[in-house]
């Protein structure tokens, strides 16, 4: 897998990606609104599956150099609602990595829903700022822009589960079906330091959205929290881990007082065992001196 800009080449055989779980969503033989269509990296993939593709983009040279869309449109969303000039129906809305570069997203995402044919649906991907590595990165007081990647320079919005189901609430939304894309802590492009506490790994560890790099949602129009839901991190007992170790290190004070007492009293006898010999030297010594004398 090789990057190029912030996306990333993939196959019919790519496992763990965002594009291949998205191109699963959509399916085949479907009409298909792509926003940040960019110069057709998926485009090409969506209709090569049997789909039809009308691109949105905000970048005109990138638009104009994508051959696979039958038309498209140069937007700034955060500026023009689509539905005033794209009036056609769609089976799928598609937003790639396109909602946290976004000022209002819920609003765009209630505008594109009027685009939706009737049982229709959006496939949106975001990345997740809650990723160990983001969290590491913070715990050392840093919060440094890259060029690509989960701390974009260019993101105004940043997603956790919760923060995406809340989203989608706003939007009217419900998730029919979740994949997440996961990395290991330092698969980003975050600097991270040599060492962190033992805790601080575990109890960021005990979660299991900690690995989730990118969430992959299909939603349609609807409440409730639906395929999101929540997830419950692994209670770890801090505080009861501090009291055992507390104990621990009591028992441990007691035998080392014991084990204090125990050598001041073998030096104790020491000291008195070589008094001892010392006076029967002493006077081995001086009834030598008499039989000499």
């Amino acid at each position: 897998m090789t990057y190029d800009r912030y996306h990333t080449t993939f196959g019919p055989d790519t496992t763990n990606h965002p594009h291949k779980y998205a191109i699963d969503m959509i399916g085949t033989d479907r009409s298909v609104l792509e926003l940040g269509c960019w110069n057709g990296h998926v485009s090409g993939a969506l209709v090569a599956a049997g789909n039809r593709v009308v691109g949105v983009d905000i970048d005109a040279d990138e638009l104009a150099s994508n051959p696979h869309i039958e038309r498209g449109h140069v937007v700034d969303l955060d500026v023009q609602r689509l539905s005033e000039i794209e009036h056609e129906r769609f089976d799928v809305v598609m937003l790639g990595d396109v909602l946290e570069h976004l000022r209002r997203p819920d609003e765009v995402l209630r505008d594109l829903t009027g685009l939706l044919n009737d049982g229709g649906r959006f496939v949106i991907s975001v990345p997740n700022v809650s990723h160990v590595d983001v969290r590491l990165h913070l715990l050392s007081g840093r919060w440094d822009y890259q060029d690509v990647g989960l701390l974009d320079r260019t993101h105004l919005r940043w997603f956790t589960r919760a923060g995406l189901r809340s989203l989608l609430d706003d939007a009217g939304l419900t998730a029919t079906r979740v994949e997440t894309v996961r990395h290991p802590m330092g698969a980003s492009q975050l600097p991270l330091d040599d060492a962190y506490p033992a805790d601080a790994l575990r109890y960021v560890d005990a979660d299991p959205d900690s690995s989730v790099y990118q969430f992959v949602v299909e939603a349609v129009p609807g409440d409730g929290a639906g395929a999101l839901g929540t997830v419950e991190h692994e209670p770890i007992d801090f505080a009861g881990e501090q009291r055992v170790r507390d104990e621990q290190l009591a028992a441990l004070h007691e035998t080392n007082d014991a084990l204090r007492h125990a050598n001041e009293s073998l030096t104790s006898e020491i000291d008195a065992l070589k008094r001892s010999r010392a006076v029967r030297l002493s006077s081995s010594l001086r009834r030598l001196l008499r039989r000499g004398g």
